[in-house]
């Protein structure tokens, strides 16, 4: 009996106090996001039905549904408390145009993520390249932003709505591609062999990373395509050689690296001259004059 008249006499404070309500709702809301959290996290440690980086993505996209969800009722909630709810619901289509042009910018962000979300254009751990200007490894996804770690470490968070192009380097395939510029002086057939020596060496190196067909042969091994421009960007004298292949995503940036050194190494044994720099003195000086005269 004493038990029910303390607890009718806490229920009838709480009501009368509007501070102790909302601090209440607040930490029953916190131990609902807590415990969902954390089955999420338990179910995907144990079932490993999903790759790593899908998983990382749909927590980070239930915490962020979570957080907005919480944040809402607690807002409806204090509203309810000096307004009436029915009358203001009554007059929605105006409180739905003011609300509207309010919060455009974050009903935008929060569309263009469902939509990016659903078309799986990235997931958690894919290094990108967004609006042509920065890079960076994907650590979190939420409903609104991204948060992409530079490879400086500089954490860059991003609304949706901002990001107009996105290169992803993890998804597909992904094709080295490197170019030499050498001097006129040098032999076109010496280049040629070269090219094709450094080719061989980094299919007998990097065999592991070469992109595979079902049937286990490459779907393009590394070869040398040719001679693939004269005086690149007008700046240097000589001709421009190309090789490529088709590599896995996640090995592209170490087998670029890579590359380069062996094309550098084999460069530098056979003293290969690089092309010289287009001097334009002489133009500059004539037409100086010119213009005085």
């Amino acid at each position: 009996m004493e038990l029910l008249t303390y607890t009718e006499s806490l229920l009838k404070y709480i009501r009368e106090f509007l501070v102790l309500r909302v601090t209440l709702m607040i930490i029953i809301l916190m131990v609902i996001s807590y415990l969902i959290n954390r089955s999420v996290d338990w179910f995907f440690r144990k079932s490993h039905l999903l790759e790593d980086e899908v998983e990382q993505t749909i927590q980070g996209v239930i915490r962020s549904a979570l957080k907005y969800s919480s944040v809402t009722i607690i807002m409806v909630y204090l509203i309810g408390q000096f307004m009436n709810l029915k009358g203001l619901l009554a007059g929605a289509g105006i409180v739905g145009v003011i609300v509207g042009l309010a919060a455009q910018e974050v009903l935008k962000d929060i569309l263009l993520g469902l939509v990016r979300l659903s078309d799986r254009e990235f997931r958690v751990g894919n290094f990108v390249t967004f609006n042509g200007n920065n890079s960076g490894t994907i650590e979190e996804i939420g409903i609104r932003f991204m948060q992409i770690r530079e490879w400086s470490g500089k954490l860059l968070t991003v609304p949706h709505g901002e990001v107009r192009t996105i290169q992803n380097y993890n998804k597909g395939k992904m094709r080295v591609i490197e170019r030499m510029t050498v001097s006129y002086q040098e032999d076109p057939l010496k280049m040629k062999q070269l090219m094709e020596q450094v080719c061989s060496t980094c299919n007998e190196k990097y065999s592991q990373c070469l992109l595979k067909k079902e049937d286990g042969h490459p779907e393009q091994e590394f070869q040398f395509i040719g001679i693939t421009d004269l005086n690149p960007n007008q700046k240097y004298v000589g001709y421009e050689l190309c090789m490529v292949g088709l590599v896995w995503p996640d090995d592209y940036f170490e087998v670029s690296r890579q590359v380069r050194f062996e094309l550098l190494k084999v460069f530098h044994e056979h003293q290969i001259n690089m092309p010289g720099m287009l001097l334009y003195k002489d133009t500059i000086f004539d037409q100086t004059l010119s213009d005085k005269v």
